[in-house]
């Protein structure tokens, strides 16, 4: 039988026991370990080559959406329920990158911290290069390069596109590497800096070929030269090829004042009156125009926009400019038609 002194002690001993349950001590205590079911667990894990700067955006089931913004670890705000399922996703992707989830679904029985997503930067931009071709004849075919590569054979009028793409900021350049059997083709809007949008205003103009002039040709215009001695501006154009022509400047003098009879050709020095390169042509019922480039011989050469007129006998020299005043056919006749008055064309000698 406990005395009075032992009952007293046990009562003690009993409540401590009891006061020392209540506030959660002993083997139960879970701190800093696996949370209490009840409560969820965390989900998280770490992120890998993010750009400085870089931001994305994740989700897990299609919400919760949590931002990061450097690599590293990182953990949803919300717990997930014990023995629920979890689907990490990638929900927005950082600018100029691409990032992928490994290890980012399964069922939660524990705290998930091996979510492992990665990110990498994307491949340039690239954009491609294109047009449209007119005037080619059924049957026919050009062959089309870019950047002096990329063949592109076309068999049709109609839009075209190269191949090969190009990153943004690359140069292009379209040149016509065959032309059409019996056709001429001209290239406008065939070079620049690709931008950040797909080349598509290259034109590519097709038309029956119509040679350039060769030969002397000599001016309407009669004017004295020196006493007793007439003559008429002369132009020995030499064709080097179907896009290029020289030119050498000279005189063909006369004895009469009306420049009557035949003259004698007095040339000056060979390819002294520069070159004329091609670059399209275009025709009306009554006369052909050519634009191109007319390059003055000089310490630095002079560059120019130029268009000759071939209107009946005569051949006219005509100034341009950029962008051009002499855009189509019609305009050009229509002023060649006033220097065929003002006699400042040329004909055949």
């Amino acid at each position: 039988m406990r005395t009075s002194t032992q009952r007293i002690a046990l009562f003690a001993a009993t409540a401590m026991t009891l006061a020392l349950a209540g506030c959660g001590g002993g083997d139960d205590d879970n701190s800093g370990g696996t949370p209490p079911v009840g409560d969820g667990y965390t989900l998280g894990g770490s992120v890998s080559g993010l750009a400085a700067n870089g931001r994305l955006v994740l989700q897990n089931n299609g919400g919760a959406d949590l931002a990061v913004s450097a690599n590293g670890g990182f953990t949803f705000g919300s717990r997930i329920a014990a023995g629920s399922a979890y689907a990490v996703t990638v929900s927005s992707q950082p600018a100029g990158q691409t990032c992928t989830v490994a290890q980012g679904s399964g069922t939660a029985n524990g705290n998930v911290n091996n979510v492992a997503v990665q990110c990498g930067n994307l491949p340039p931009a690239r954009y491609t290069v294109g047009g449209n071709v007119s005037g080619l004849a059924a049957g026919t075919s050009l062959t089309l390069q870019n950047n002096g590569g990329d063949d592109l054979a076309v068999g049709s009028n109609g839009g075209f596109t190269f191949s090969t793409a190009l990153a943004g900021g690359a140069a292009y350049s379209v040149t016509i590497r065959t032309q059409p059997t019996g056709q001429g083709c001209t290239v406008r809007n065939g070079s620049g800096t690709v931008g950040s949008t797909n080349v598509g205003a290259v034109e590519v103009a097709c038309a029956t070929s119509v040679a350039l002039p060769d030969g002397d040709w000599q001016q309407d215009l009669c004017s004295q030269v020196r006493p007793n001695q007439w003559g008429r501006g002369l132009w020995r154009i030499t064709r080097e090829s179907e896009t290029r022509v020289n030119v050498t400047l000279g005189l063909v003098m006369y004895s009469d004042a009306s420049c009557s009879g035949t003259g004698t050709p007095a040339p000056g020095p060979a390819g002294g009156g520069g070159s004329f390169v091609l670059a399209r042509t275009g025709s009306t019922a009554t006369a052909t125009a050519f634009w191109g480039t007319w390059t003055v011989p000089a310490a630095v050469p002079v560059v120019t926009p130029a268009v000759w007129a071939r209107k009946g006998a005569s051949l006219c020299i005509l100034a341009d400019s950029t962008p051009s005043v002499l855009p189509d056919a019609a305009t050009v006749e229509r002023t060649a038609d006033l220097s065929i008055t003002g006699k400042g064309c040329y004909t055949r000698l």
